[in-house]
């Protein structure tokens, strides 16, 4: 070979090495596989946090006091020998005895009747205050 060929031989080797190398070694799967590995970490992290915030509140519910609260509170249970009173609201929000909220017509969202049934058919037959009274079904 001639001194030319090999001086050229030296760096075509090089080259040839390095080009291998960047072909067959994977960068893009390399950097990939970083970020996926941070995304996993992160999230790993966050199930940690969660699950303290959890035995946080397992430790709060362990206590009969507890307990007890919680199934009164979601389940409406209470202790035996105990009754349970709801107290309804009003339909404005504010808890009070339904007995002073106003009377549904009858009719529903078909207007309101001009007389009462009573008034109306006072002096009416017995058959006609019947229908009078099915009329809702229609």
């Amino acid at each position: 070979m001639n001194r030319v060929t090999q001086r050229l031989v030296m760096p075509l080797a090089v080259l040839t090495a390095v080009g291998m190398i960047v072909v067959w070694f994977p960068f893009s799967t390399l950097l990939s596989q970083r970020t996926q590995m941070n995304t996993v970490a992160q999230q790993i992290a966050l199930l940690h946090q969660q699950g303290h915030v959890l035995q946080m509140q397992q430790k709060a519910l362990s206590t009969a006091q507890a307990t007890e609260e919680l199934a009164r509170q979601e389940y409406q249970l209470v202790q035996p020998g105990q009754r349970l009173i709801q107290v309804l609201n009003n339909g404005d929000g504010t808890a009070g005895d339904p007995g002073d909220s106003p009377l549904a017509s009858p009719l529903g969202s078909r207007g309101s009747a001009a007389t009462t049934p009573h008034s109306a058919h006072h002096g009416a037959g017995f058959w006609s205050r019947v229908v009078h009274t099915l009329e809702f079904w229609r």
